[in-house]
């Protein structure tokens, strides 16, 4: 459906009326493997309840689903909204769900990754050791699901510092990794997500480096595969109009 709040509504019908495409650059993000993708999109039409876009480059919108924000001057805040119908071959989309995103838009300081393979960490809190599941890498920090089966009530304080020592399947190894506790976020519970603030030496932030590099030119390629396959497949293409 296209948006209820009256504002927001006037402000996607806005986008479609604009004929203006210097003042009206539209840009798609979203997060994919822990990076952030972005993609150019053009305005095609609302119908049927439904806003249709075109992205710029159909080879590269693989990984355009589930939800995204749209970036534009034209709007006032940031919006999130959700892909559906896909077409790899066309390029053609719709967006649906609209809403503001009311925290705004901060850019990272860095960019994440996700690993190819699940990662297990080994997490030193004060005198307490526990296992934890990593979600995502970046040069200055990292995300941990933790596992707090053995003090279900434990409390993870803000800024205290922790280590961590862990290992990729690629061979890169990291061992008494130190940073400082960022953030904490039940996710059920026994389970806990951290946000850890990293503070590597110098040959382990060098390693990160090597390491993230590595990943991102891996993400980018299955990326591309993904599109690649997704626009040479067979089948009837989604109708929009």
């Amino acid at each position: 459906m296209i948006p209820v709040h009256p504002s927001l509504q006037e402000e996607i019908q806005a986008l479609f009326d604009c004929q203006d495409e210097n003042q009206n650059r539209l840009e798609l993000t979203r997060s994919f493997q822990g990076m952030i993708l972005r993609q150019e999109v053009k305005p095609v039409a609302i119908d049927h309840g439904r806003a249709v876009f075109l992205a710029v480059d159909p080879c590269t919108c693989g990984g355009l689903e589930g939800c995204v924000h749209l970036h534009s001057t034209c709007l006032s805040k940031p919006v999130r909204a959700r892909v559906k119908d896909l077409s790899p071959r066309s390029g053609m989309f719709s967006l649906t769900d609209f809403s503001y995103v009311e925290g705004g838009w901060h850019e990272r300081l860095y960019e994440r990754v996700q690993t190819k393979q699940p990662t297990y960490v080994t997490l030193r809190y004060k005198q307490d050791y526990f296992r934890a599941s990593l979600l995502d890498l970046s040069l200055n920090g990292m995300g941990l699901l933790v596992g707090i089966s053995g003090d279900p009530e434990i409390n993870f304080q803000k800024n205290c510092s922790v280590c961590m020592d862990f290992e990729t399947i690629s061979g890169f190894k990291w061992e008494k990794l130190g940073g400082a506790i960022h953030y904490q976020q039940k996710s059920s519970r026994l389970i806990v997500r951290l946000g850890i603030r990293l503070y590597p030496k110098l040959e382990q932030a060098r390693q990160l480096e090597k390491y993230i590099n590595i990943r991102q030119a891996e993400i980018k390629n299955e990326l591309a595969e993904a599109s690649f396959s997704a626009r040479i497949s067979t089948g009837i293409e989604y109708q929009y109009f």
